[in-house]
């Protein structure tokens, strides 16, 4: 993570919009962004140390006026180096009120010697690359090996990347969706890579009957809080993997309390502390959870490739972190964004006032 640190000497912010972020998936390609990305959550997550990574869960603002969404930050150091706050906002009535995406992100990266602004970027498409990443990390390692039949609840942005990464650990052979508002459903086909089977749009009621067949469901909706859950799970087959990524508000839930409590279904939270809180185990304790993330890509669980498996997926912010470094690492030598003087200090250091003179 060193290369996002600066020096003692200067205090430049480097500025990442979204466009500087399209512009390094064109450099690079998405498909090779995507690959790595996954390849480094899985490493860096694997080797986790608490004593040289050090994260708080989430907090923020939960509202209701003047409509229901939050505000929150999520930070995470490494020891030595650079601190990472993603600050996020979710307003579910952003697509269909104003248009706009219901997640909307920044990160922003400082250096642990000066405490300098390191870097600053646009995270609505980090935020939604780094999940679906994390998804298809845990995909991999825990769910069916082989040819995959995929079912997603929820169409919107999230499902793209879902989808997406996804596809780059197990080949999709059939793709099964549905969502509350038709059209969103039926426009998913134009968003998604070409080279991905084209998605099989179905109404709740047919999903439910077609659960079955799966071997993988991710759930990516914005059903509101206490209006869950939005599957029923009855004919789950005995090896489903549950990618769960759209619990995150205290009350929202989209799985069934009777399917996250079977004793025989195994929870991986991503963060314990958030995933009690607000995530689908919200209704459980400690000791009804299965292995963590770090703990699931530490050692081999092949054993659970044959188990029905959820992974409560809140967010951590250490994925927020491994995301905007592996940008501004592909940023740098590619001379994208724009670097500033946000923080220029005066000749000076005891004189606040020497700028205005």
């Amino acid at each position: 993570m060193s290369d996002v640190s600066s020096s003692s000497q200067d205090l430049s912010t480097l500025l990442l919009d979204v466009d500087d972020l399209a512009a390094v998936l064109e450099n690079v390609g998405v498909d090779f962004f995507l690959d790595e990305l996954i390849r480094q959550l899985a490493f860096d997550i694997g080797r986790f140390d608490p004593t040289a990574i050090e994260h708080k869960i989430r907090t923020g603002f939960n509202y209701d006026t003047p409509e229901h969404g939050l505000i929150e930050w999520m930070p995470t150091m490494v020891v030595g180096d650079v601190v990472s706050v993603k600050t996020v906002g979710y307003h579910p009535q952003n697509p269909v009120e104003r248009g706009l995406p219901s997640v909307l992100a920044t990160t922003s990266l400082y250096d642990t010697n000066t405490g300098g602004l390191v870097a600053l970027t646009e995270a609505t498409l980090l935020t939604a690359l780094r999940t679906g990443a994390a998804s298809a990390v845990i995909t991999q390692a825990v769910a069916k090996e082989g040819p995959i039949t995929l079912g997603v609840v929820g169409c919107g942005a999230q499902a793209v990347t879902q989808i997406h990464a996804i596809s780059r650990v197990r080949k999709i052979e059939r793709l099964i969706v549905t969502d509350v508002d038709q059209s969103t459903a039926e426009s998913l086909a134009g968003r998604l890579p070409e080279a991905i089977v084209a998605p099989e749009v179905t109404t709740h009621t047919e999903f439910d009957e077609v659960i079955a067949d799966l071997d993988v469901l991710v759930t990516a909706t914005s059903v509101e809080p206490g209006h869950g859950p939005v599957v029923t799970l009855d004919h789950a087959p005995e090896h489903l993997h549950i990618n769960a990524i759209g619990a995150d508000f205290p009350g929202k839930t989209e799985l069934p309390e009777s399917y996250v409590r079977n004793p025989d279904v195994v929870v991986i939270p991503d963060v314990i502390e958030q995933c009690l809180a607000e995530g689908e185990a919200q209704h459980l304790n400690a000791s009804e959870l299965g292995p963590d993330m770090a703990e699931i890509l530490e050692r081999d669980w092949h054993a659970l490739r044959s188990q029905q498996t959820i992974f409560d997926s809140t967010g951590w912010s250490y994925e927020d972190l491994i995301v905007a470094s592996l940008f501004v690492a592909h940023a740098v030598p590619l001379e994208l964004g724009t670097v500033v003087e946000l923080q220029r200090a005066p000749t000076d250091p005891h004189d606040p006032y020497e700028t205005l003179r």
